[in-house]
């Protein structure tokens, strides 16, 4: 009995701290005013979003009434068709501050529904073209987006018709929007499953799995166009010129102070730490610490510890630590490992080299491994189950035999 009475007290409280959480400007409410008193207007609806004014009375006219029927309303919405455009409303914890000045034209906000159902959209994603600043609507419908003069604004999200929106200096700084939806056709829908599960997998599996929020998921569905830029600086991943969108731009030159994502490299890239990259890798990228290509790569990889190219790469990676890629024409150095699963070329590492097929060279101050071997071995224990080539160090597994010093396989092992 005790142990149900402590479950429900847990359980009670856990809803209540839930439903506090709902931030004060999101809560919806059912109401209706008929020529009420602004304050007394105001007060009312306090009362039942359960939160608390801070304002001075003097900034609001005694004679202004209000009237309003206001069903499943935000309190967002219900302040804003009682106050109008000349007043800012800011929340701070179960507090409401209610200044009487204009919003910035710098913003623009709204609510986005369905056509038709009138139904509050969430995760839609609203982007400047221009400056690629973006962001996306709550539970709500709602969205607050920083804009510039003569922005060209895009609103898309899956399953609807995209709409632009170009920002003139008539354009309100609250615009409400109705999408309207289209169906995906039926046969695009095992294929949508399958990218939304590759983009998990892909954002679980890597170091940057803490750049990747459930936003990214929408983003990456809602806009599966990839942008083009000639520079970028970025001090984190979305805290840069590309902003959140960053994920989704290709970049000539790209400067990270710390570390950056993007969806391609095409010239040279750099970073204080680590350089993310989605797609592919066309020529230098260079790290303090790591680089992660979830693509291919042409050109030259260097880090301070660890390489990763998810695919193919013809050039150099470089590293202090660890290089691992799945196939390389050209050359892998590592201080301690190189690992591929294809090597045409060289793998020169201090201590592991590890592949399943060489056709080229395995230098290392250790173990030089693989399953065939076309080429030439030089380490203190080489293995190699078949091949034809030259293995040189104390040790040598050839197949099931074991050689010292130096072997030469001509032909496959039984």
């Amino acid at each position: 009995m005790t142990r149900i009475l402590i479950f429900l007290f847990i359980f009670t409280s856990v809803s209540l701290s839930s439903a506090q959480a709902v931030e004060v400007l999101s809560r919806r409410l059912t109401i209706t005013f008929n020529q009420t008193p602004i304050k007394e207007a105001l007060d009312e609806v306090a009362r039942q979003a359960d939160f608390e004014w801070s304002y001075n009375a003097r900034i609001l006219s005694p004679t202004h009434r209000v009237t309003l029927q206001a069903r499943d309303w935000t309190v967002r919405e219900i302040l804003r068709e009682m106050l109008g455009e000349n007043y800012v409303v800011k929340s701070s914890g179960r507090h409401l501050i209610l200044k009487k000045e204009k919003p910035p034209k710098s913003e623009l906000s709204g609510v986005i529904r369905a056509n038709g159902t009138n139904e509050r959209l969430a995760n839609v994603t609203i982007y400047d073209k221009k400056t690629l600043r973006a962001t996306t609507t709550d539970s709500t419908g709602y969205y607050k987006l920083k804009i510039k003069k003569n922005s060209q604004i895009v609103v898309t999200r899956l399953g609807y018709r995209d709409t632009l929106l170009q920002v003139a200096s008539l354009t309100p700084t609250h615009y409400n929007l109705q999408l309207k939806p289209v169906a995906i056709p039926a046969n695009d829908t095992p294929a949508l499953q399958l990218a939304i599960r590759h983009s998990l997998k892909k954002a679980a599996s890597e170091v940057d799995y803490f750049f990747n929020t459930q936003l990214d998921k929408w983003h990456e569905l809602n806009v599966p166009d990839t942008f083009s830029r000639q520079f970028q600086i970025s001090f984190l991943p979305k805290l840069g010129t590309n902003h959140i969108l960053s994920p989704k731009v290709a970049n000539n030159v790209s400067v990270n102070i710390l570390a950056g994502q993007s969806a391609e490299v095409r010239v040279f890239e750099v970073a204080g730490l680590g350089n993310f990259t989605r797609n592919k890798v066309q020529g230098i990228q260079v790290a303090g610490l790591f680089n992660l290509n979830k693509g291919d790569g042409n050109g030259v990889q260097v880090a301070g510890i660890y390489n990763h190219t998810a695919d193919s790469l013809k050039g150099i990676q470089l590293s202090g630590l660890v290089n691992t890629v799945q196939e390389v024409d050209g050359i892998q150095i590592a201080g301690l490992l190189n690992v591929a699963s294809e090597v045409t070329g060289t793998q020169l590492a201090g201590m592991l080299n590890v592949a399943s097929n060489v056709d080229g060279v395995q230098i290392s101050g250790l173990i030089n491994r693989t399953q065939s071997l076309g080429g030439i071995q030089i380490g203190l224990i080489n293995t190699a189950k078949e091949g034809r080539g030259i293995q040189i160090g104390l040790i040598k597994f050839s197949g099931k035999r074991i050689l010292p010093f130096f072997n030469w396989l001509t032909k496959p092992s039984k």
